[in-house]
């Protein structure tokens, strides 16, 4: 079976067209889905890698090879409505994040951290009735929400 986190991981790759809607599929079918290291001969197989895709699955006894994004989607509906497995290869490049865009994700994490953090404090104030605590964390919650992120490259 395919997780989840396996499919986002490919998600956060460089893609060939038509592969999203390829995924939304695989999705629905994880249980039928298992990632494989090496290309396997004889067994139901989907290739997807830099420049394409391909897919190799029997039907009605003869081994069927698709590359075409719809003949894909086409072949791969008519398979999955049996039980069999469906091996997967993978073999795509990570997507190249900048430097200052992760820079500027560590930002947007690092302030989404402080924000549950100061909302917390404002709870835990309003539980005891703490007046000055509650204006001191919201007035560095409102400071917080005005605060630009700096995203100069």
């Amino acid at each position: 079976m395919i997780t989840q986190t396996q499919l986002d991981q490919l998600r956060v790759k460089i893609l060939p067209p038509g592969t999203e809607r390829v995924l939304e599929l695989l999705a629905l079918h994880r249980d039928h889905v298992e990632t494989i290291g090496v290309i396997i001969d004889k067994v139901p197989l989907l290739i997807i890698g830099r420049h394409g895709m391909i897919t190799r699955l029997p039907m009605n006894g003869v081994l069927q090879k698709v590359s075409q994004t719809k003949e894909v989607l086409s072949l791969l509906e008519q398979f999955f409505t049996s039980d069999n497995t469906l091996y997967l290869f993978v073999n795509l490049p990570d997507l190249q994040i900048p430097p200052y865009i992760s820079q500027l994700l560590g930002q947007i994490a690092e302030k989404y951290e402080q924000i549950v953090i100061l909302q917390s404090l404002i709870d835990e104030a309003l539980d005891r009735g703490d007046r000055t605590a509650f204006l001191h964390y919201t007035t560095q919650l409102k400071d917080l929400d005005t605060e630009q992120l700096d995203s100069s490259p």
